[in-house]
Formats: C-alpha cells, sequence, structure tokens
C-alpha cells in the first residue's frame, strides 16, 4: 500500500480519536464477519449477521437509486465490503470511498484488487470535513454510520452538497437523540455512549433539528426514518454472543475489545431506554 498516501492528524484532532477508536486491531480483521462493521438490518428471517449487514448495505444502495450511471461517494466505507457489494449488485460506474482510519483504507484497497476492480472502486484516505474532491464529482454519496462520528455532521452535510451534482441523492444511515434524558441515570447512560463513541456533542440532536440542518447545507425532498427496532437489538445480542467476544478479544486485544462491548450496552440501552433511535436519512441537492 502506498504509504503516501496516508494522513497525519494532529494530536488533538477528532480524526485521530475516531481513527483510535477503529483502529485497534484493525490489521487483524481480515475476514471476521466479511470485513462488515456495520449494526445490520435484522428483518423478518435474517438471524446471520452477514446476512442483517448486506440487508442494510442494500437498503441503502436502493435508497439513493444507484444504477449503472452513478458516481458514488461512499464517506466512512469501513474496510471496504460495503462498496465490493455495491459494486456487485448496483454496478454504478465508480465508487470512491473516503475513511480516516488508514487500516480500513488498506483493507478496502485489497478486496478491491481481490476482485479486480481497483480502477472502478478506489479508496482514500480523509477525513468527511474535508472531502478530497472537486464540487459536483458525484452522483449519489452515501455514509453508513457514519455522520455521529464527524465534526461536525453539519459541515460534512455542507460538504457533501459541495461535490454533489445537482440534483444528487445522498443517503445516510444514523444515529439521532429521541429524547433528551430525565434523570441522572439516563444522563450517565447518554454521556457514556457520547464518548466513548467519539460523538462530537455539536452532533446530538433530533430529527426534526437534523431535517432543519440538512434544509440549511442545501438539501430537499428529505425523509428520515426510524429503524431503530429492527437494526439495534440484533446487533447487541450478536455481538454479546460468547463466540463473537472471544473473536473480537483474539482481533483487538482485550481491553479494546471490553471497550467494544461497554459501547455496545450503552448504545443498547440508550436505545431500550428511549434515548437513542436509528434513522435512515435521505435527501436531494437543491
Amino acid at each position: 500500500m502506498n504509504e503516501a498516501d496516508r494522513k497525519t492528524w494532529g494530536a488533538s484532532a477528532h480524526e485521530r480519536k475516531v481513527e483510535n477508536l477503529y483502529g485497534g486491531g484493525v490489521e487483524n480483521y481480515v475476514d471476521h464477519h466479511d470485513g462488515y462493521l456495520n449494526f445490520g438490518l435484522w428483518e423478518e428471517g435474517i438471524a446471520d449477521y452477514v446476512r442483517a449487514a448486506e440487508n442494510l448495505v442494500h437498503r441503502m444502495g436502493t435508497i439513493l437509486g444507484l444504477n449503472g450511471t452513478s458516481k458514488l461517494l461512499d464517506v466512512a466505507p469501513g474496510m471496504g465490503t460495503q462498496d465490493i457489494y455495491l459494486f456487485e449488485n448496483f454496478a454504478p460506474l465508480s465508487i470512491d470511498g473516503l475513511d480516516v482510519t488508514w487500516g480500513h483504507i488498506q483493507h478496502g484497497r485489497r478486496r478491491a484488487q481481490e476482485a479486480h476492480i481497483e480502477e472502478r472502486v478506489r479508496f482514500h484516505h480523509g477525513t468527511a470535513t474535508e472531502i478530497p474532491f472537486p464540487d459536483e464529482s458525484f452522483t449519489h454519496v452515501l455514509s453508513i454510520e457514519g455522520p455521529e462520528h464527524f465534526d461536525t455532521r453539519e459541515k460534512f452535510l455542507h460538504e457533501a452538497r459541495r461535490v454533489l451534482e445537482p440534483g444528487g441523492v445522498i443517503a445516510m444511515a444514523d444515529f439521532i437523540v429521541k429524547r433528551q434524558p430525565r434523570n441522572v441515570i439516563e444522563k450517565i447512560v447518554a454521556e457514556a455512549a457520547r464518548k466513548l463513541w467519539q460523538v462530537p456533542r455539536a452532533n446530538v440532536y433530533d430529527a426534526k433539528v437534523y431535517e432543519e440542518k440538512m434544509r440549511s447545507a442545501g438539501f430537499e425532498n428529505i425523509q428520515i426514518q426510524e429503524l431503530g427496532a429492527a437494526v439495534i437489538p440484533g446487533y447487541y445480542f450478536e455481538q454479546m454472543k460468547p463466540e463473537t467476544i472471544r473473536a473480537i478479544s483474539k482481533i483487538r486485544g482485550f481491553a479494546l475489545a471490553r471497550l467494544s462491548l461497554l459501547l455496545d450496552v450503552a448504545v443498547y440501552r440508550g436505545f431500550t431506554m428511549g434515548l437513542l433511535e436509528y434513522v435512515l436519512v435521505r435527501g436531494e441537492r437543491r
């Protein structure tokens, strides 16, 4: 891999914190869960994690309306598996993946090379708030479970609009606040989830504010669909399986694996308390 493509984040940069969160043991992931990292869409009849993860990716490709003329930018593509899936199932002209974690870029490039599609599925190290592409470069922008990390989500929305062609489509799978904490316990759970997951405080708001920020960034025909019940419990119980815990401990080491478990518990408890919701968001560039 070309190390010259690697970005260097400052010691206090939010990008470094996110890369540290996801980069621990990333070289050991290889094909665990086929390289998927998303929460999955656990609809009826789906009990296997990889099927749930692919189901979510397929739903996002459908929401976007990907086709043979699409030029897709995938921001926070993880280890690239979802882009290989989208290319094989929707056949866009091109996919460019942009991720803050260098280890993810390495995995993505390896997968594209193994599939012999590296000329059309490309991966870049960079930040969502300074997208390294010219204006109107893409027909579609995707981000699955990345926007909550971006510093800030609002900056990303403005950048996404900039790189989209007029009429271009953005689709995101994201987390929002359902309601504000009402007592000390709820405040502790909410703050633990936010801090452990490296979510900037500026990104903590509800669907109404989300829609307002999208409109201010230049999007219209905005749709926000709540799907937490079909996403969060399925992922949580998958992560709590002894075999999954053993696999993650082997990949990330004992300390990071336990931190991941604590985060999963905080997110699940936030959802069951009614504090947190998982949403699919779609908009069109004005």
